[in-house]
């Protein structure tokens, strides 16, 4: 087996400063500035030496919760608003004795409110940063009720709340992650003992590990070029050779195709003359590095910057109009006593990239999958993590859904991919913001998570109306660590880094942008993007297209999975840009719905 490099990343990468300050993103690809030099590459040999040595791992999502003790989100039900929920309290407050609903009429008119029937309430017993470090987050035991965690004047609140008829639910602000390093979480519950959650639900079981499948569909990790011949360039960008998740779909692995293809080969040399501007796609990440010599500058938008917690940003600042990722790189100790050191990911870029922020056919990097999208970054996600108050709030944002606070998106998006997640069935919260983005007309896209467990134990993935999406290997079946179950839609290349099946020497990652090159990563953080740039060509066909016209579009055409390739469920299968001709066959064919 041949082994790859795995020195901690800062060790390794190739460096390129991403500067930020108010508007500097989309300065600096408006002037066209970079960390490159504005010539084109002459050789593979030339720019395969930009990428990072060895793969990241795919983000492992946190087994337990990690709460926000200073705030809560409050949904309301249908028909009811912030004015008619103080209502009730006021008239509450004067029949109750002593003064005991005083707090809770005070939270109410003191929270912020996303649209009408979504309220961030502020809690109070604990600050929200204290000497410039955020406040501790708490974790639940089991599956109990967060309010036992919370300071008792605030689950007081939490507890009125509740009892109100203009309440549909009362939920933790919890942390999400987008890491393809060590996840945060993972030290602290190592520093609790916990090697697993606990069994609470009766739906988490484990899929099949890398070796179970390698039994049954055969040819185990391989260790380096084989006879296929050299994969041809799917454009004259050097490193396009590399994307095997672009090659067109086959039985058997051969220069230009291989059975865990999507057909975009084909697809980009039929449509490589019509780079016209395409659909727009927003990218709920961790920002996008402020130049890169590989990005399409004509075709990044002007994004916004949702992260409200200072020690998250990294950047200074709270919420601003600069979407520019300095970094999520974190010492020991920062996130909370006895978190780990981690590296900087530049996750937001390297999804972005998949989706389409690249150039196509500049003689530079990589090559563009599908048509020519125009890229909303959005950043949520920083140091630490990222809190659901500011996804929830982007996630109406990015599809043009005003929110309180921030200026209206003047380019709301078709596509939304959200790369992101945590553990727990899709809060209610989500929920309301995710109707609230399909009624703007957008298609959510959202990665199944990573932890090997049914996808219904995810959100967003596991949100009603977002198309979810589950990671492939390059033989087509289902990568180790990827979600499964009835929740998937389809399947989609997230790479496995521990096999090299297109036999090129390199790990079967998906290859992609990071500050200062090109690294290869896996994950359903990598299924996501690909899946939304499938879902730009439809709508590029047909700017109508509604979301569930969209998932029914995947499904007619994706290529159904064996129960050996996906034991447990992979959706209608794997996701194809075009149906593969008909002589393609299907190695991994049958269903597993």
């Amino acid at each position: 087996m041949r082994r790859f490099d795995r020195r901690p990343l800062r060790d390794r990468r190739l460096h390129g400063r991403a500067l930020k300050s108010v508007g500097i993103l989309a300065a600096t690809l408006a002037a066209g500035q970079g960390s490159f030099a504005a010539k084109a590459q002459e050789s593979f040999a030339e720019a395969s030496r930009q990428i990072v040595p060895g793969a990241a791992p795919a983000l492992a999502t946190t087994p337990l919760r990690l709460v926000d003790p200073t705030r809560v989100l409050v949904t309301l039900r249908s028909g009811e608003n912030r004015e008619s929920l103080r209502i009730e309290a006021a008239r509450r407050q004067r029949e109750s004795a002593g003064g005991s609903l005083d707090a809770v009429v005070a939270a109410i008119e003191a929270g912020t409110g996303s649209s009408g029937r979504s309220l961030v309430v502020a809690l109070p017993g604990s600050a929200r940063e204290q000497n410039g470090r955020a406040a501790f987050p708490s974790v639940p035991a089991g599956a109990g009720d967060f309010v036992t965690n919370i300071a008792p004047e605030a689950a007081a609140i939490v507890t009125a709340l509740r009892q109100m008829p203009q309440v549909a639910s009362v939920e933790p602000n919890m942390m999400r992650f987008a890491n393809q390093v060590a996840n945060p979480a993972d030290g602290f519950n190592a520093l609790l003992g916990i090697d697993r959650p606990p069994p609470t639900d009766g739906i988490r079981s484990p899929s099949p590990d890398v070796g179970a499948i390698d039994a049954i569909i055969g040819s185990g990790r391989v260790g380096g070029p084989a006879n296929i011949g050299t994969p041809p360039a799917l454009s004259d960008d050097p490193l396009s050779q590399l994307q095997w998740q672009l090659l067109d779909n086959a039985p058997q692995a051969a220069a230009d195709r291989l059975p865990g293809g999507t057909g975009f080969r084909t697809y980009r040399a039929a449509h490589r003359q019509t780079d016209t501007a395409g659909p727009i796609v927003a990218i709920i990440d961790t920002g996008l590095v402020a130049s890169h010599q590989d990005l399409a500058r004509n075709r990044i938008l002007p994004g916004y910057d949702f992260i409200s917690l200072d020690l998250v940003a990294n950047d200074g600042d709270g919420r601003d109009s600069d979407p520019a990722d300095p970094g999520d790189a974190t010492t020991a100790g920062l996130c909370f006593t006895g978190s780990p050191a981690t590296a900087s990911t530049w996750h937001g870029s390297h999804v972005a990239g998949i989706a389409g922020a690249v150039e196509g056919d500049n003689r530079l990097g990589i090559g563009l999958p599908g048509v020519a999208v125009r890229i909303v970054p959005v950043r949520v996600l920083g140091r630490c993590g990222g809190f659901d108050t500011d996804i929830i709030d982007a996630l109406r944002w990015a599809a043009g859904v005003s929110v309180a606070g921030v200026p209206s998106n003047p380019n709301p998006a078709k596509v939304i991919n959200m790369s992101l997640g945590g553990p727990g069935a899709c809060p209610a919260a989500y929920q309301a913001a995710v109707d609230d983005a399909l009624a703007a007309g957008a298609v959510v896209v959202a990665a199944a998570g990573n932890s090997a467990e049914d996808a219904r134990q995810s959100s967003p993935a596991s949100c009603a109306g977002v198309i979810t999406v589950a990671a492939s290997d390059a033989r087509g079946a289902i990568s180790p660590y990827s979600n499964f179950g009835p929740r998937i839609d389809v399947l989609a290349p997230g790479g496995n880094t521990q096999r090299d099946d297109d036999r090129n020497g390199q790990p079967d990652g998906i290859l992609s942008i990071v500050s200062g090159g090109y690294e290869f990563k896996e994950g359903t953080s990598m299924a996501a993007p690909l899946v939304s740039a499938v879902v730009a060509t439809l709508v590029a066909a047909r700017p109508a297209m509604t979301a569930e016209e969209a998932r029914q579009a995947l499904v007619a055409t994706a290529l159904s999975r064996s129960s050996e390739a996906c034991p447990r469920g992979c959706g209608a299968g794997l996701v194809q840009v075009l149906p593969p001709v008909a002589s393609a066959g299907r190695s991994l064919a049958g269903s597993a719905r």
